[in-house]
């Protein structure tokens, strides 16, 4: 079931084959999405007419950020970093994402955006705050204005965690039914919060990835050599 705004739209849309439209407000001015497993890297390429670039983050599992704004088709995936900020016209960034939370920002103020690969070790490192610090460094992003939807991931009723994974999540750890969850979207919010994004601004699609393997890749369910969603957003 998808969380809804309070305009009662989903969070998720679809919009073409196999990609899904993440709803932002100032729809006219940004495109954001993800795909799932019916549509390939190059289905979205060739749906994202108005990108002229899609870049890509290399995923190395941590928090480092990159902004792009010159585009070296040679340098693609940007090496070393999980997320990725533009404020450039036509421009996609985008991460690949299978379990993990695919986090989309957007400052329509400064119309810049912006998208993050957050798995847990990402997440142990700060990364939602380390994404909406860069903005703020960037392009003075207030993050007051930031609008943040959380695609689809893997949720607490499929991510089974051992014990020690509540020295770093604390509270967001719990043992139920013989086993031991951890609530990698609670902990990503209360991260956001603590940055200054608003909870009203805070978008959840209340996809679980490693429920519906039939839509959504799971690296959990499916082991590593599944495939990945994209993630992505683009200033038009």
């Amino acid at each position: 079931m998808l969380t809804q705004t309070a305009a009662s739209e989903p969070v998720l849309v679809p919009w073409r084959p196999g990609i899904w439209r993440v709803a932002l407000p100032q729809g006219r001015a940004v495109l954001a999405g993800v795909t799932d497993r019916s549509a390939t890297f190059e289905t979205l390429r060739a749906h994202l007419r108005g990108a002229s670039h899609i870049v890509t983050a290399q995923h190395v599992h941590g928090a480092s950020v990159a902004a792009v704004e010159a585009v070296d088709p040679s340098v693609n995936p940007i090496p070393g970093c999980d997320a990725l900020l533009t404020q450039s016209a036509g421009v996609a960034v985008a991460v690949r994402c299978a379990d993990c939370l695919p986090l989309i920002l957007w400052d329509p103020v400064r119309q810049a955006g912006g998208v993050a690969h957050a798995g847990w070790r990402g997440l142990t490192k700060s990364l939602p705050i380390r994404a909406v610090s860069a903005l703020r460094v960037h392009y003075h992003t207030a993050p007051e204005d930031l609008w943040v939807a959380i695609g689809p991931s893997i949720r607490r009723c499929c991510y089974e965690v051992g014990e020690e994974f509540a020295a770093s999540f604390g509270s967001f750890v719990r043992r139920q039914d013989g086993r031991w969850t951890c609530d990698l979207i609670g902990y990503a919010v209360q991260q956001l919060l603590s940055a200054g994004v608003r909870a009203s601004r805070l978008r959840d699609s209340g996809v679980c990835t490693a429920c519906d393997t039939g839509r959504w890749y799971s690296v959990r369910r499916e082991g590593d050599a599944t495939g990945r969603m994209v993630s992505f957003i683009v200033i038009r």
